[in-house]
């Protein structure tokens, strides 16, 4: 791709960790930009909670002055130079230093007349690429005569437990890098005098796929960057490890039906590649008859759907924790039999988990297999949910026992259909077992049903209608998960021999 040349702008700090990771990216960017695909729902979820848990942070800062705005600039500047002088808390003041151009989550008058400032991040933990997103900041800071005094990143504590009202204080981790983020600004201004020369140049960089697609994100370009992969690429063998897909790319082999007969492959990798080739599928009879034999009538089939935040939704409840607000429950009484349905959607703020496990324990009584697909998820939610309400204890370890995994068969690798495209998910194996689909529903995987719920229950002010819609589709979207579970069974039990 190619452009005419022109003025190259300034960099954010969003565009300079861009071009940390992709100097193709950052060109595109700024020459390109109608390259990129729409930011999908579970990314602008992901900026809105980073939005919330930064608001939250300066409630710490009482008498705090925001700068509103974000596309205009210069106002941004303008108005964060009027109100400096008051030595107030700033919550997003802007600033611009040479080619760079940045917005602070908080600047606090500090001593000497320096500033301090702090990053907030909606993560429970520091990551590398934190320190070079506020070593840019500082930077330009200190460029447009902000004096710095201590830096902090602020995360989210994930031993904070909710106990009544939010308690910021406790919610958040301060942690000082005053010491080490020196190191990493004296780079900022080289990396950002190379970017700004690639951004000068006509000609998009070439830069080919590699480990950095995914580091310390995953790119919002990847689709059009990998698009010259075919459909049955070497990505989808079960386990690969990313260095080695990369290794038989450079070696021109790019679709896993044209891996070498020799080439070292684990035994459930060789299956597949069997199966993509011969485009078969392969069945482990006896081992699927032995997953098989193992379970007891009645069968009861199993889902949650969870909904947690960086900001605790629920008491007793932790930062990200996944609280069951919903189930879907199949019970097959026998294979010649239908199963009854039976479900629980939440209504309200308040902790969905006693009337959760109230439900359960009158509906999966006390035999017959539990059957989940990936059954630690369940099994995890119900433990959690029992330490916020001990009096389930005791009927909780009466039925941990009667857990079995759907995924098993699968995950070994005792069915495997080409169709899945290496993928042992309910929502790859139904589709390729069954012919079934997700692909009409208004709510299709558990991300979206999470983000949903959320949404039209704690973030959302909307339409009794609104919510009526919403409700629904999550109804629909858990029954079919524990009835594909039923069908992808049935299919396994034929494929057995009956």
């Amino acid at each position: 791709m190619v452009v005419k040349e022109r003025k190259a702008p300034f960099l954010s700090k969003s565009k300079y960790l861009d071009g940390l990771k992709c100097l193709k990216l950052l060109w595109m960017q700024y020459h390109a930009k109608d390259q990129f695909p729409p930011t999908d729902p579970e990314t602008q979820a992901r900026f809105d909670q980073g939005h919330r848990v930064t608001r939250l942070f300066q409630t710490l800062f009482p008498g705090g002055i925001e700068i509103p705005g974000s596309d205009d600039f210069d106002r941004v500047i303008r108005e964060t130079q009027s109100v400096l002088s008051l030595k107030k808390p700033l919550f997003e003041p802007g600033f611009r230093y040479k080619n760079t151009y940045a917005r602070a989550d908080v600047l606090v008058p500090g001593k000497g007349g320096r500033w301090d400032l702090y990053e907030v991040k909606s993560s429970t933990k520091i990551k590398d690429v934190y320190y070079p997103d506020v070593a840019f900041q500082k930077y330009c800071y200190e460029g447009a005569g902000i004096k710095i005094g201590k830096t902090y990143l602020v995360h989210v504590n994930n031993e904070y437990v909710r106990d009544g009202a939010l308690d910021p204080e406790a919610l958040f981790v301060r942690e000082d890098i005053t010491d080490e983020i020196g190191e990493w600004v004296e780079r900022v201004e080289p990396d950002v005098d190379r970017m700004m020369e690639v951004l000068k140049q006509a000609e998009c960089p070439e830069v080919k796929i590699g480990l950095q697609c995914d580091d310390p994100y995953e790119c919002s370009l990847k689709d059009l960057c990998w698009g010259f992969l075919p459909e049955q690429s070497v990505f989808i063998l079960n386990r690969i490890y990313k260095k080695k897909a990369f290794q038989l790319i450079e070696e021109g082999i790019l679709d896993l039906r044209s891996v070498a007969d020799e080439y070292p492959l684990t035994p459930s990798q060789r299956i597949q590649r069997e199966c993509h080739v011969g485009n078969r599928v392969h069945v482990d009879a006896s081992a699927i008859h032995a997953f098989l034999q193992r379970l007891k009538f009645p069968i009861h089939f199993l889902d949650f759907e969870t909904a947690g935040d960086a900001i605790p939704l629920y008491e007793t409840s932790r930062p990200y924790q996944q609280v069951p607000f919903q189930f879907s429950l199949h019970i097959l009484p026998s294979w010649d039999r239908p199963a009854s349905h039976h479900a629980f959607l939440a209504d309200g703020r308040e902790d969905p988990r006693p009337e959760l496990l109230s439900r359960l324990e009158a509906l999966l009584g006390k035999t017959g297999t539990i059957l989940s697909y990936n059954m630690s998820f369940e099994l995890g939610r119900l433990k959690e949910s029992v330490e916020a309400h001990p009096q389930y204890g005791e009927w909780f370890r009466g039925i941990e026992g009667r857990f079995s995994d759907l995924i098993v068969p699968f995950r070994q690798f005792d069915y495997y259909d080409p169709k899945q495209m290496g993928r042992t998910s309910i929502k790859n194996v139904f589709p390729a077992l069954t012919g079934g689909s997700y692909d009409d529903l208004g709510i299709a995987d558990g991300g979206a049903a999470s983000r949903e719920y959320a949404r039209v229950t704690f973030f959302d002010e909307v339409s009794p209608e609104e919510r009526a819609r919403v409700r629904k589709d999550l109804e629909t979207y858990c029954a079919l998960d524990t009835q594909a579970m039923i069908d992808v069974l049935k299919v396994l039990r034929a494929a057995a021999g009956g």
